[in-house]
């Protein structure tokens, strides 16, 4: 089968490159299913914030805009009965 150390080196060579195509075909498999796997926690990262979103974040802006308009009928409110409290 050997007739020469030139085809000692051939075969050792094809052993060599056929286990790294196998290791590297298996790396590939574990990556993607990582990927999978990075991609749905995204995912569930994403619904989290959005729901984080709507119960926290848009009822704060909503208190803020009521406070601030509150404020301003307050301050008109109180102009008012320092006008009605001069003119007596």
């Amino acid at each position: 089968m050997f007739e020469t150390s030139k085809d000692i080196l051939n075969f050792s060579l094809a052993v060599g490159f056929g286990m790294i195509a196998i290791f590297l075909s298996i790396a590939l498999f574990y990556a993607i299913f990582v990927l999978r796997d990075i991609g749905e926690t995204t995912k569930a990262m994403k619904r989290v914030a959005k729901q984080a979103n709507n119960i926290l974040i848009q009822p704060t802006k909503m208190l803020a805009f009521l406070f601030s308009k509150a404020k301003t009928i307050s301050e008109i409110v109180e102009k008012n009965i320092a006008k009605k409290n001069r003119k007596k």
